[in-house]
């Protein structure tokens, strides 16, 4: 097997068509078509033809990729200049270049040269780069301060932050409009949802720009479909005046109630409403909502538009006339509760418009009057300079700078980015600039795999730009090239074929193209030869109640006998399996076979969740290599969290808990054991505890500590950190506990530090302030990943790929559950914002909008899928799972499944003997022909080096007497499916009350405590009368005047007490929490009283017994040295059983053996 594959003939030439100098062309790929190889090849051969290299213009969507693409070409151009004259040959017409003569061979080897010494270089970059360069070019033509700078992250974010602290502030102080926005969306947003809103309100900033117009809100207006005076209290006094008059609401109430029990329902409504009728404008609304209840339903559907009309055949008899004038009523008032919830979307929307505004002006002026822009400024700008009035002047010096443009992934480009390459490009097509030279324009990608949305990308703006570009080459007689690529260089055919399968069915493939008769994609394989394996699992399910109701348990406890926790250990397994020598398991490298290694493996999840950690936590538990996560949380990263404790204790040495925090993390490395062992007997602080112990280890790190502190006095944030972490050993001690994933974190945490240095002079606190205060996050370099599985999510795998994938993450499907709360309506440059605070509430624009979102989703969702399937280059692994409700409609899992089932083998899971799994491919894979997989082969590793430590056994649930009830009586907790009577709510009443007052009672005067019962009971108990109140206050005093009960409600007693203690059983140490009702110390005795207000029972139940048990066994725990009895005290008749010591005795040793 060779892998120097030929490639065939029809590629060639459509690789030869695609990297032409001398015409523009727009490339269409498949996934592993060799997009980037392409472009690489076209920038060659325009350096080649004599295009000079300071003219090129090649743009990509990220630094990575630019770098990468710049490190391809200058490898070939480095190369090329050791090559002899055949091989430089050679090279040359695998470009696709024609021919070369004997001065283009000795022009070949200068390019590297002449490519490394040109002024500016070869520009390889991102958009954004590119658009900094034009405007620090032409800051006087864009209107931006000449030495403008690019604000970070962390900038951005903190000067967001402070614009909507102060704008938020002004508000509360305000007496005009800005004042009653803030009023109206506080008032309509709950909990946490205010900060949610703005923080999204921010995200649509293009927007906003219309807001300073002055006719936004006609614009609003427009587009909810409201006409002028059309208002919210305009629409409602027309509900209310513009139909049956409120004078009549009376009367026909009460015709209602004449007929059945819905019409008296009916009837009631209205005569609420009557009654709120007339009021003042702050009922206005209300009274509105009673009166549309008469005619609609709560789902806002209107009543009697069926069979059933909206009153009854007998009141139809009574009242011929009536149904007629509210059936008129109810036609009337449809169009009315659309136009009502126009004019309330207005005006919340407006409100929120001015917060916003006022956000986004204050957030402006910061960054004005420090010349910073941040990465949308510089794409608007730049968009905003070539469309001004008089932008002639800046494309004719562009004009003599770029002759040849090159985008990468041009389906991720946004329709801004669009605008500025449509203007460059104009100059090419128009006047001397299309004859004098040639000039190209290419751009490659794959409307497929769009799937930045919420970065303003859409295969639709791909294919509509295609069409442009053409047409405007086509017009000035240029050539314009349209070029397809099909053969995958990447996955194998069993992998292709998988994927052209699944996308065959016609549902699947529904937005992978803007054309909806394009038809289904077909790859082709360049690796013909080598085997692939495609293996469906069946998902992980959920088996009942999982989630164990624990009060120990920590709040970011994940399941381990859940699905995802279940899921993630198999694919740990697997790994593993395909990992293992013995096994051997193979892949295709450069054209032979050798054993699979970590780096092989990739696994993609949608989102980074619970199962995310727990995918990377079971490959570790495997002692599997794993890159980490691929996106790191800065601010909640353990190393980052050290470096601010570090930085709190230079600050304050007095702070204990935060110095305990520190000796903690990898920097000091101390155990629990040395903590222990120190600080509970430390007098004063635990500094000077360190300083003062006889351990040495103490005493320097005591040492440390100080120097530490000095230096925080003396250093800015910058050099305090570097300082410690290279000098002092922190980073190599931090990665060597935590991984190399934390060396990311660290660069990260010292660049933000260098970048505060440069911006503020608050210091160190307020350095550490803003890390905690902002929510950022590192991007990590997966392809740099080294050999280590990578887990990533499928978005940041893009342009990645590996021999072996795992899709675990595929039974969750597009949700509604994430829509957005504001709703873009019309085109940018007359787009408004409509705020949605629910579904039920929208009007049909708004509704219209959410659609439309959401089958834009559903669409990504599917590109998502052909990013996830084509990232395999021979092996792809499907699994899932899903809780109790189910698989999500429309995932991944049944569309790859229902379509590749009819063609797949069935054999048994090996990693799950109850399971099958389904085969499409080859299940066998070659053996190793390498030296390398003897020596793996030959390694003799002891069987304790690969095998995780043993589980640690999962303790027993806390016991609790409702526990112990229940296993007593197993029907005890068991719900009736019957609604409760009337008698069943009084007596659960009755029993709340009697142990209210039981608890508040024995601490009021004897003198006052009738009183103070009536009075309670008034408050409380509305559904009982008079008589059943002064029973139930005599039943409470009689039990708390007993004198066999004197010592439960004397002193040293105390109500409703929690107690929680560990008991031994024959499983192992198990806790035990409870509530008891009373519990009395005495000097001998403690008393445990459990209050019951039914019949008594001689002798006491089982499950009275069991119940008793438990908090008896509790409190000899608490109290070993003093004598526990426990009662029964039954309420209606002051009644005390006071059970034996053996029968409790007995009724916890069962228990015990329960457990």
């Amino acid at each position: 097997m060779s892998d120097r594959r030929p490639i065939a003939k029809d590629t060639r030439e459509r690789q030869r068509a695609a990297s032409d100098p001398a015409q523009s062309a727009w490339v269409a790929a498949h996934a592993g078509s060799g997009k980037t190889h392409v472009l690489s090849q076209r920038v060659v051969r325009l350096l080649l033809a004599g295009a000079p290299p300071s003219r090129i213009l090649c743009l990509t969507y990220t630094k990575a990729a630019a770098a990468n693409m710049a490190a391809r070409i200058f490898d070939i151009l480095a190369g090329w200049a050791l090559l002899d004259d055949e091989a430089l040959t050679a090279a040359i017409l695998a470009t696709g270049a024609p021919q070369p003569s004997r001065a283009e061979l000795v022009f070949a080897r200068r390019l590297f040269a002449r490519t490394v010494e040109t002024p500016g270089g070869l520009k390889i970059q991102t958009i954004h780069a590119f658009c900094e360069r034009i405007l620090h070019l032409f800051p006087f033509e864009a209107n931006v301060a000449a030495s403008f700078r690019v604000l970070d992250d962390l900038e951005r974010a903190e000067l967001l932050e402070r614009a909507r602290r102060q704008t938020l502030a002004r508000a509360v102080l305000d007496e005009g409009e800005l004042r009653a926005a803030l009023e109206t969306v506080s008032r309509l947003c709950s909990g946490g949802g205010f900060d949610e809103l703005i923080a999204e309100l921010l995200g649509h900033r293009a927007a906003h720009r219309n807001l300073s117009s002055g006719d936004y809100a006609e614009l609003l207006r427009e587009r909810l479909g409201l006409r002028e005076g059309e208002t919210l209290e305009a629409v409602e006094r027309e509900i209310i005046e513009g139909g049956l008059s409120p004078r009549d609401w009376p009367g026909i109430a009460q015709a209602l109630r004449g007929g059945g029990a819905n019409d008296g329902k009916l009837g009631a409504q209205l005569m609420i409403a009557a009654g709120l009728a007339g009021g003042a404008n702050d009922q206005r609304s209300a009274c509105v909502e009673e009166y549309l209840s008469v005619f609609f339903k709560k789902d806002g559907e209107p009543r009697g538009l069926g069979k059933q009309k909206m009153i009854s055949a007998a009141l139809q008899k009574q009242q011929p006339a009536l149904l007629a004038r509210l059936e008129d009523e109810r036609d009337r008032l449809v169009a009315l509760v659309e136009k009502r919830k126009a004019a309330a979307a207005f005006d919340r929307s407006m409100a929120l418009a001015r917060i916003g505004d006022a956000i986004l002006s204050a957030y402006e002026r910061m960054k004005s009057n420090r010349g910073l822009f941040d990465f949308d400024d510089l794409i608007e700008r730049t968009r905003r300079l070539f469309q001004s009035s008089s932008p002639s002047w800046v494309l004719y010096k562009l004009d003599s700078r770029i002759d040849h443009i090159l985008v990468d992934e041009a389906q991720d480009t946004s329709a801004a980015q669009w605008d500025i390459l449509a203007a460059l490009a104009d100059e090419f097509c128009a006047g001397a600039g299309a004859t004098r030279r040639i000039r190209t324009f290419f751009a490659v990608g794959d409307e497929k795999q769009s799937i930045f949305s919420f970065q303003g990308a859409a295969p639709e703006k791909f294919d509509a730009m295609r069409r442009d570009f053409a047409r405007r080459f086509r017009d000035a007689e240029l050539g314009f090239e349209t070029v397809r690529l099909t053969r995958s260089f990447r996955s194998s055919p069993q992998v292709l074929g998988a994927v052209d399968i699944v996308f065959s069915v016609e549902e699947n493939r529904r937005g992978l193209a803007a054309d909806r008769e394009e038809p289904a994609p077909v790859h082709e394989a360049w690796k013909s030869d080598v085997p692939g394996l495609v293996e469906i699992w069946e998902p992980e399910s959920s088996q009942g109640a999982e989630t164990p109701e624990d009060w120990r348990l920590p709040l970011d406890y994940v399941n381990e006998a859940g699905p995802p926790a279940r899921l993630a250990r198999k694919i740990a397994r697997k790994v593993k399996a395909l990992l293992a020598p013995q096994n051997g398991e193979c892949v295709e490298d450069k054209g032979a076979m050798r054993p699979v290694r970590p780096g092989d493996v990739m696994i993609l999840v949608r989102k980074r969740d619970a199962f995310f950690e727990g995918v990377i936590r079971a490959l570790k538990a495997e002692a599997i290599p794993v890159a980490g996560a691929d996106r790191l949380d800065l601010s909640g990263h353990i190393a980052v969290m050290d470096l601010v404790a570090l930085g709190r204790v230079a600050l304050l040495r007095e702070d204990d808990l935060t110095l305990a925090t520190l000796l903690k993390s990898p920097l000091f490395g101390f155990t629990d054991d040395d903590l222990i062992a120190l600080a509970p007997k430390r007098e004063g602080a635990l500094i000077d505890a360190l300083a003062a112990s006889p351990e040495p280890a103490h005493r320097e790190a005591a040492a440390r500590v100080d120097a530490w502190v000095r230096e925080a006095r003396t250093r800015a944030p910058f050099d305090f950190y570097s300082h410690i972490l290279s000098a002092g050993g922190g980073r190599e001690r931090l990665v060597g506990r935590l991984g190399q994933e934390a060396n990311d974190a660290i660069d990260e945490f010292l660049r933000l530090a260098l970048s505060f240095e440069r911006e503020q002079a608050q210091g160190l606190a307020g350095f550490l302030a803003g890390v905690e205060s902002l929510q950022l996050s590192v991007k990590r370099d997966m392809e740099a990943a080294g050999d280590a599985v990578r887990v990533m999510t499928v978005h940041a795998s893009k342009g990645l790929e590996a021999k072996i994938v795992f899709l675990p993450d595929t039974c969750g499907g597009p949700s509604g559950r994430h829509d957005p709360k504001i709703f873009r309506l019309g085109e940018e440059d007359g787009a408004v914002l409509v705020w949605s605070s629910n579904m039920a509430a929208d009007p049909p624009a708004v509704a219209s909008a959410r659609e439309a979102l959401r089958e834009a989703a559903r669409e990504e969702h599917r590109r998502l899928l052909y990013v996830a399937l084509t990232r395999a280059e021979e092996r792809l692994y499907v699994g899932g799972f899903h809780g109790p409700a189910g698989r999500g409609a429309g995932c991944w899992y049944d569309a790859i499944r229902n379509a590749l089932e009819p063609a797949c083998d069935s054999a048994p899971d090996p990693l799950d003997e109850t399971k099958q799994i389904l085969l499409y491919g080859d299940a066998a894979h070659g053996a190793a022909t390498t030296g390398e997989a003897r020596e793996a082969a030959a390694i003799s590793v002891p069987p304790y080096a690969r095998a995780p430590a043993p589980e640690e056994r999962a303790p027993a649930p806390p016991l609790r007497p409702a526990t112990a009830l229940a296993a007593a009586d197993p029907f005890a907790g068991e719900e009736s499916s019957a609604a409760p009577t009337r008698s069943d709510r009084e007596r659960l009443l009755v029993g709340r009350l009697t142990h209210a007052l039981l608890q508040r009672l024995p601490d009021t005067p004897p003198e006052r405590r009738v009183e103070a019962a009536l009075r309670f009971l008034e408050l409380r108990a509305a559904p009982l009368d008079a008589a059943q109140r002064e029973r139930l206050v005599s039943a409470v005093l009689a039990v708390i005047g007993h004198a066999s009960l004197a010592p439960l409600f004397g002193p040293g007693s105390a109500p409703e007490v929690e107690i929680v203690a560990r008991l031994d059983s024959p499983r192992g140490e198990i806790a035990i929490c409870g509530r008891i009702d009373r519990l009395a110390e005495t000097e001998t005795d403690v008393i445990v009283a459990d209050f019951k207000t039914g019949a008594p029972r001689h002798p006491a139940t089982p499950a009275q017994l069991r119940q008793l048990a438990v908090y008896r066994a509790a409190a000899r725990r608490l109290y070993p040295h003093k004598n526990v009895r426990c009662a029964l005290i039954f309420t209606q008749s002051a009644t005390i059983e006071e059970p034996e010591p053996e029968a409790l005795d007995a009724a916890l040793e069962e228990i015990l053996l329960e457990v």
